[in-house]
Parts: C-alpha cells; sequence; structure tokens
C-alpha cells in the first residue's frame, strides 16, 4: 500500500491532472461531433498523468518498457481512424501493435516464443472487449462508465499488491474516462473510437503489469471478462438501464480482483 505521507502527490497526479487535463479539452470541443475529441481528451489526460508521475525516470532512447508508453498512446489514437469501418482487420492490426511495444521489452528474458505468445494472447483480449462493446454502446457513455470502473478498479488492485506506478497510470485512464461518461454538454459522444483508444490503452498497462510487475494472470483474466460480461449486460437491456446493468456486472470482477489483491498483500506479509 502507498505511504500515507504520499497522498497529496497521488490525488494530484492521479486525479487531479487528468481530470483537468481531459475536461479542458471537452469543453473546448463540447459543439463538435467528430470522432476524435473524446479519444484525444484520454490520451492527453493519461499523458499529463504520466508526466506527472514518471518524468524523471523517462529516458529517450527508451531503456525501459514505462518509456514506451507515449508511443502505446500514439498507436492508440489510430482508433480514431479505424473505426470509419466496420471491418475487424485495422481493430486487430493496432491491437497487435500496441501489444508488441508492450511486450518485446521482455523479449531477452521470455525468448521468442513467450513473446509472441503474449503478444497475441494480448492482442485477442483487446480486439475482443473492443469489438463487444462497441456492440452494445448507444452512444458510448455507458461503454465508457464500465471502462471507467474497470480501469480505476485495476488500479487499486495494483496499488495494493503489485505497482503503485501501474496503479496510478491505471487510476489516471480511469478518471480521464469517467470525466468523459460524465460529459453531456452539446453535440460531443464518447463513440466507437473512444471505446478502441480506452481498450488499447487499458490493455497495454494490464500487459505491463502481468509482465513486468507479476500482476497475477487470474486477475488480468477477470478484468477483460468484466468488460466481456458488461458489454452483453448492455447489449439486453434498453435506456438507462443498459449503463446500471454494464455497471453492475463490471462491478462484480472487479470487487473480485480487490479482494484477490488484497489477499495476496496479506499473504505476502502486507498490511
Amino acid at each position: 500500500m502507498p505511504d500515507p505521507s504520499f497522498l497529496l502527490p497521488l490525488l494530484l497526479q492521479s486525479l487531479l491532472i487528468p481530470a483537468a487535463v481531459s475536461g479542458v479539452i471537452l469543453l473546448l470541443f463540447s459543439a463538435s461531433h467528430r470522432a476524435w475529441p473524446a479519444p484525444l481528451a484520454v490520451a492527453a489526460g493519461l499523458l499529463a498523468s504520466y508526466i506527472a508521475t514518471f518524468h524523471a525516470q523517462w529516458s529517450f532512447p527508451p531503456h525501459q518498457a514505462l518509456d514506451w508508453l507515449p508511443l502505446v498512446l500514439a498507436l492508440a489514437l489510430g482508433a480514431i481512424a479505424a473505426t470509419r469501418s466496420d471491418a475487424l482487420g485495422p481493430r486487430l492490426a493496432l491491437a497487435l501493435l500496441v501489444a508488441a511495444v508492450a511486450a518485446m521489452p521482455a523479449l531477452g528474458s521470455n525468448g521468442m516464443g513467450k513473446t509472441l505468445l503474449v503478444i497475441a494472447a494480448i492482442a485477442a483480449l483487446i480486439t475482443a472487449a473492443w469489438s463487444s462493446l462497441t456492440a452494445a454502446r448507444p452512444n458510448g457513455q455507458a461503454a465508457s462508465l464500465v471502462l471507467a470502473i474497470v480501469a480505476g478498479g485495476a488500479g487499486l488492485a495494483l496499488m495494493i499488491d503489485a505497482s503503485q506506478l501501474l496503479g496510478q497510470l491505471c487510476g489516471a485512464l480511469g478518471v480521464a474516462l469517467l470525466v468523459c461518461a460524465l460529459q453531456r454538454r452539446g453535440r460531443l459522444h464518447f463513440g466507437t473510437a473512444g471505446i478502441g483508444l480506452a481498450t488499447l490503452v487499458l490493455g497495454a498497462l494490464l500487459a505491463y503489469a502481468h509482465i513486468y510487475a507479476g500482476f497475477s494472470l487470474l486477475m488480468v483474466l477477470l478484468l477483460a471478462g468484466a468488460l466481456l460480461a458488461a458489454s452483453l449486460a448492455m447489449q439486453q437491456a434498453s435506456g438507462p438501464r443498459a449503463s446500471i446493468a454494464g455497471v453492475v456486472v463490471a462491478a462484480l470482477p472487479v470487487l473480485a480482483v480487490i479482494g484477490l489483491a488484497i489477499k495476496a498483500m496479506q499473504d505476502s506479509g502486507g498490511y
């Protein structure tokens, strides 16, 4: 668990900064009906949190896995173009690229075979979540709320059991997504591009957590399952009930992940 003396920096880096940056971008483009403002707001909010949190450790050329996160964000913005058609190919290609950026730094220790298997598994989970949430969303707002819950829950579990830094970044992603979910001004909607960017980035962060911080595969699968189950629940409901169904169904596996993280911390001699 993080030291209480770090509470204010944590709130600033993972809550206030991403909320402010995402909120300003959404406010500036609230009258737009284009696909790009919402994903740009999420990416900018997370990037701002990343800079505030990681700036002292970042290096170029990249020397460690998280140095590549800005490239992940740049690739994830490709979701804006990929969602202009319903074809699966562009989504899968982007998912493979993002998964490769996340997993390739571990090539030396994992070997080529295991690394390729990890890339394929990450890409498959991202593509499945992206496609299912896109099929379920009425306008994207319910999907952004579900994604915010899963990202926020992943952040809390990571801070409890695995990595404070990755936990902060997942938390910042959840905050940026929540700002989008609560946005009700103008014609701006989260949309399929926002769903695509969020699933790509969340998938990359969970890949980082599993490969480099020892976050258990069971927890990763439960979080991915939360997105898939929520999307199915939203497809079975309509109107406001879709959001409620998605939130309730997503929250159950997220709570299970947090419980597993607490148990793992206690088993390892933590608080």
